[in-house]
């Protein structure tokens, strides 16, 4: 069976490009996506790293939403720890309440910053993460009017607003212990390949093993994240993925730099220790449409995904948006 495909699109900033022409791009591509072969849009969450503008999925979110009509549009995903689990709850209610059957709520046990930035950002972060998770969900049934505080809970008499519809959860996971602890919530799961390759095998049977059927997910369901981008030839994919191998070069020394322009991500991997290299090229699937569609399908088989989030990066958005085309089409045709 073919994976179902998504799109994950962390708004890439690019060397003298501003915030506002990196959300413009991610508009586009979902607006260019919409009512294709593609069944969710998914942004990120990052802070203080130049290379993308996304900090604030749940604005991008209601953005992409009023964009769009066919295209279910989440999170990949909310960094819990950041928040309060009742104001992440009222948020994504009132996404789900506007963008009724469309909104699904990524979570993410990490900060998605270094760890000053991350100290910055914490607040109710120092309660244990589990604990964080559990009040969320409550909140976000008891919301829905599926599952009502009881009168023993902790947050008795505190509800959730707008009340009534509630957005799709699910658990983003890079281990297979985060990825047990989704299957035990009875949550789908997204699994983060571009941050840990060659992870997804064991994190995928923990979490089946693991799953217990809830409100959210009566079924497992695990999706994985991959890096992919298609052209018309393999020369000429390879040509524009040369930004993002420079900046996977940069990233392995802790700099995350904004992307580099083609000509001067050349003289980057040029300059590049061979294995790094290598190490940095691996990290994606890069080729012609065919090729592409092939290797993810395969890789979706080997792994047991039933889903697969793509996450293309190139320097110009008509070249993301073909990317995405080229593998649908491909993916249709086998």
């Amino acid at each position: 069976m073919k994976p179902i495909l998504s799109i994950l699109d962390p708004s890439p900033m690019f060397e003298g490009q501003t915030a506002a022409e990196a959300f413009a791009a991610t508009l586009a591509l979902a607006e260019a996506l919409d009512g294709r072969g593609w069944r969710s849009f998914w942004v990120q969450e990052h802070h203080n790293a130049r290379s993308f503008a996304s900090s604030a999925p749940e604005v991008l979110i209601a953005a992409i939403c009023q964009r769009t009509r066919h295209l279910k549009v989440g999170s990949g995903g909310v960094m819990l720890p950041n928040y309060s689990p009742l104001k992440v709850a009222e948020q994504f209610c009132a996404l789900a309440a506007l963008a009724l059957g469309r909104v699904e709520l990524g979570i993410g046990r990490a900060t998605g910053a270094d760890p000053r930035a991350s100290a910055a950002l914490l607040g109710p972060g120092v309660q244990a993460f589990p604990t964080m998770m559990q009040m969320l969900l409550d909140w976000l049934l008891d919301a829905s009017g599926e599952v009502p505080l009881p009168a023993d809970h902790r947050a008795a008499g505190i509800h959730v607003g707008p009340r009534g519809q509630r957005p799709d959860v699910w658990m983003l996971s890079s281990s297979a212990s985060s990825a047990a602890f989704a299957g035990a919530m009875g949550l789908k799961l997204a699994f983060a390949d571009f941050l840990a390759p060659g992870g997804a095998g064991a994190a995928i049977a923990a979490y089946r093993q693991a799953f217990q059927p809830s409100r959210f997910a009566d079924v497992p369901h695990a999706a994985v994240g991959l890096v992919a981008l298609a052209a018309q030839t393999e020369a000429e994919a390879r040509q524009l993925a040369k930004p993002a191998i420079a900046w996977n070069l940069a990233r392995a020394g802790g700099d995350f730099r904004a992307f580099l322009p083609s000509t001067e991500a050349d003289a980057v991997i040029a300059a590049a220790d061979p294995q790094a290299l290598a190490a940095a090229e691996g990290r994606g699937v890069i080729g012609a449409g065919a090729d592409v569609a092939g290797r993810i399908a395969a890789y979706a088989a080997e792994h047991a995904a039933d889903e697969l989030f793509i996450l293309t990066l190139a320097e110009r958005i008509e070249d993301r948006i073909r990317s995405y085309q080229l593998i649908e089409e491909a993916m249709a045709a086998l």
